[in-house]
Formats: C-alpha cells, sequence, structure tokens
C-alpha cells in the first residue's frame, strides 16, 4: 500500500532563500561559545553535529590544567550551546595523543570517530572509548601518516561502514581502508592499501562519490578515480587518471552529482564534471561577486547551493565572510554576502549549515548564526505537484511509483546532509537508523519534489 507522504507542497514556481539575520542569542553566550585554549594561539576545532543538534568538536589546549603540556581533548555541547557535562568526564574527554588537526565524523548509529594521523579513535555518545573497535577504543593498525608541505592531506572518510584513511606516508599519499572494528580491510587495494600519485610537495584531497568510487586530486594537477575496492577507474580519463586540473587549490569537495568542485589560493572557484572535463557552465569570479580580497577555507553545499566561507583581508584587518552560490556559481541575490563584525572573530574554517541556522567554527570558538527564510520568484528551482508516491512507512527498501520520469532521488537526513543518490526504485536503504528523512525527488522533465520519508 502506497500514500503521499508529503505534508506541505509549493504550488508555484520558487525556491526558498535563506539569509543571516544575526548571531543566536539563545546559543552559548550571545551565540557564540569560546573554547578554553590555555596558551594554544591556534586551536581551530574540527565539528559534526547530530540529529538532535548537539555539537561535538575537537581542539586542544595547552595551560595549567594539562600540565604545561599540549594536549587534544573531544567535547560536546548541547543544541543550546552549553557543554554537556554528562559526556567524558565533566564534558570532556582528552584523546591520546596531541594532534593539530584532529578531524571528526559521526556514524549513521551515532559513534564518533577521529582522526589522530597514526590512529583513529571510536567514541560512543556518551564521550567513552568503544571498546569494540580496535583496542579499547583505538585502532593503530595503519602506518603514521601526516599531512604533507602545505598541511593537507590527510584525514579520513566513511564508506559504506568501512573507513577509508589516507595521508603521507615515506613522502608518498596513501590510502587504508578499515573494516567497521578497526583492523586492515585486506580487500582493498594491494592487501589493504593503495598509492596515489600524491606526494609531500603537493596537496591531495580524497573523497568519496555517489557510487562509493574513490577520487583523488593532486596540486599537480592530477585526478585520479579508484573503484571502492581501491582498482583504477579505468573508464575514467586515461586509465584512471585525469591530467589537466589546475594546481593551484585550496579547498575541494565532492558534490551530490559527482561534481569536484575547489577553491583557488586566491579565492576563485572552479567545478570539473564527473567525467573529467571542466563545467563551462559554473561561472565565480571573487573579483566581480565579492568587492573585498578573500581566502575560502569552507565549502558546503546544502539544497542546491554552495555556501563558502573564509576570510576576508582589506589592509591587515582580518574578518570572516560567509556567502551563498547559485548551482550556476553566481553568487545568490537574495543571500549576497555576510561579513563579520566581532574583531575576534577573523577566521572561519568550517561551517555547518542547516535550514535555520549555520554554525561555523574558527580559532578558538564555535558561532551560531540564525537564517531568515522567504521565497523568491526565480527560475533557479522548479517546484511541481507530481505524482509520485513511497511505501510508508520504508523498511529495507525504497520503494516508489510515479508516472513522470525520475531523474534521481536525494534522501537527506533531519539536518540536512545528504546520504543517499538513486534513481531506481527499490533503492536499500537498511543502513540508516530509524527515524524522519527527506527526499528530493528531480524529475527528467526539471520539476522537484520533496517527500517526507519514514524509516521504521
Amino acid at each position: 500500500m502506497t500514500k503521499n507522504l508529503f505534508l506541505v507542497l509549493l504550488f508555484t514556481v520558487q525556491t526558498a532563500f535563506a539569509q543571516i539575520t544575526s548571531k543566536d542569542n539563545n546559543f552559548a553566550s550571545n551565540g557564540i561559545y569560546s573554547i578554553l585554549t590555555g596558551n594554544n594561539t591556534n586551536s581551530s576545532p574540527r565539528m559534526v553535529q547530530d540529529s538532535n543538534g548537539s555539537i561535538y568538536f575537537t581542539y586542544n589546549r595547552n595551560d595549567s590544567s594539562t600540565g604545561g603540556l599540549e594536549k587534544s581533548f573531544l567535547s560536546k555541547l548541547n543544541a543550546n550551546g552549553i557543554v554537556d557535562t554528562s559526556f567524558g568526564t565533566n564534558g570532556e574527554l582528552t584523546l591520546p595523543h596531541f594532534i593539530v588537526d584532529s578531524q571528526i565524523k559521526i556514524q549513521s548509529d551515532g559513534k564518533l570517530l577521529i582522526y589522530l594521523e597514526s590512529d583513529i579513535l571510536r567514541v560512543l555518545p556518551s564521550g567513552q572509548f568503544d571498546n569494540t573497535f580496535g583496542t579499547n577504543g583505538v585502532s593503530s593498525a595503519i602506518p603514521a601518516m601526516g599531512s604533507d608541505s602545505v598541511g593537507y592531506s590527510g584525514g579520513f572518510i566513511l564508506q559504506n561502514g568501512k573507513i577509508i584513511v589516507h595521508g603521507i606516508n615515506n613522502s608518498q599519499h596513501l590510502i587504508y581502508r578499515l573494516n567497521t572494528d578497526g583492523s586492515i580491510d585486506t580487500t582493498f587495494g594491494n592487501d589493504g592499501s593503495i598509492f596515489t600519485q600524491g606526494s609531500w610537495s603537493n596537496a591531495t584531497s580524497t573523497f568519496v562519490d555517489n557510487q562509493s568510487n574513490i577520487v583523488s586530486i593532486h596540486l599537480n594537477g592530477i585526478i585520479e578515480k579508484f573503484n571502492p575496492n581501491g582498482l583504477p577507474l579505468t573508464s575514467f580519463g586515461n586509465n584512471g587518471v585525469f591530467q589537466g586540473m589546475s594546481n593551484n587549490y585550496a579547498r575541494a569537495i565532492m558534490d551530490s552529482n559527482n561534481n569536484i568542485v575547489y577553491t583557488s589560493g586566491t579565492g576563485q572557484i572552479n567545478r570539473i564534471k564527473s567525467d573529467g572535463t571542466f563545467d563551462s557552465s559554473f561561472n565565480f569570479n571573487p573579483i566581480t561577486s565579492i568587492p573585498f580580497p578573500i581566502w575560502i577555507l569552507s565549502i558546503v553545499e546544502k539544497n542546491g547551493h554552495y555556501y563558502i566561507g573564509g576570510a576576508k583581508e582589506v589592509n591587515n584587518d582580518i574578518k570572516f565572510f560567509i556567502s551563498k552560490l547559485n548551482q550556476n556559481g553566481t553568487m545568490n541575490s537574495a543571500f549576497n554576502y555576510y561579513v563579520e563584525t566581532n574583531p575576534t572573530l577573523n577566521y572561519l574554517d568550517d561551517m555547518i549549515v542547516n535550514d535555520n541556522n549555520i554554525i561555523a567554527d574558527g580559532n578558538g570558538y564555535i558561532v551560531k548564526y540564525l537564517l531568515t527564510n522567504g521565497t523568491l520568484s526565480t527560475t533557479d528551482m522548479k517546484k511541481a505537484i507530481d505524482n509520485i508516491t513511497f511505501e510508508n512507512p520504508v523498511k529495507q527498501n525504497l520503494v516508489y511509483q510515479s508516472n513522470e520520469k525520475v531523474s534521481k532521488i536525494e534522501i537527506y537526513s533531519s539536518e540536512g546532509k545528504i546520504l543517499k543518490v538513486s534513481k531506481e526504485s527499490n533503492l536499500s536503504v537498511s543502513g540508516l537508523p530509524k527515524g524522519i528523512y527527506m527526499a528530493k525527488v528531480t524529475f527528467e522533465n526539471g520539476s522537484i519534489t520533496t517527500k517526507k520519508l519514514i524509516k521504521n
């Protein structure tokens, strides 16, 4: 039996827009949570958000409480920006050793994964190490791996329950895959690992696309693509290698359409199609779009738009900024750009973009901004009533019936994170936990419909 799950539809051709209005005064102290970093002057946190709005973040501290030693920590803020003292020990978990960039991910079951170069940690939502992972919650299965000459190349990615870990080892970029228990997955690549053409002297960004293929792009202009098990994807470029990307990039992401979107050190943004060719339809020019010099330090895709953030610098006056781009790279005129006026908030390193707010972090702080919502008549996105129905509640597979040809279906979590992309009916969603999700359906005629799904 099927029935429509969508509660409210827009019947006219319009698109929702949002822009920053103010900080959320109900979050922390007037919208700003200040991280206690002691004498550490370089403590930019890494953060993730769970389905309840809580924020987990890593940071470093060096003060009398650490005996004068620089140490790394994991902490948790409730949705209101107040430390959850039930997490770890009085709201804090000490990590095994110090690292400048301790990256963090959240699994679908709520467990946290933390990257410490040579170690991967798994932590329970309560702030205790997960003893089912590695040894007492710490996997040291991989060799020591670090970043490159400009501080990139190291990190990890989730791949269908597996963990892709990458970094620089002996001056070469190396990728490993771990099983869910933290052991090396010997079915991946060459007995668990692969070397790419990245090296210590050139930055490497690594992603997983919508088909779980692995993509690595290098500062020397090379893009490599591997299948999910670490073998070269010969259908891409020349036996899995494409040469010709600009060799000047600072940040890069894989978007929901398998495009690579990357920025240069001068704030230029380019997009490469999934076949490895440049997308000439994407046009962003920082000189004409934003009237001041910028560094782009973060890119987030949300509901078909790109949010960019970083730092504005004019005469050594540094403030962080946030802007929103349309799908073709032009600045979204409704959002325009936002420049922080607080003199202590000068760098933006990371963002979480939700429907009603943006959470940003920088050197020693986490800030929450409110977004005002409205509608703007435009041709950016067509939303129409389309006859598509989903089986409700969803169990093991996503089953639908439609009178229109479907181009793709994107499944989003309640906090707006894209989880799955498919075209065909009967998509397996057995790995998703119970809860409420949104399905964005794009039809071949260009119209778009959003449906609410209930997963049992």
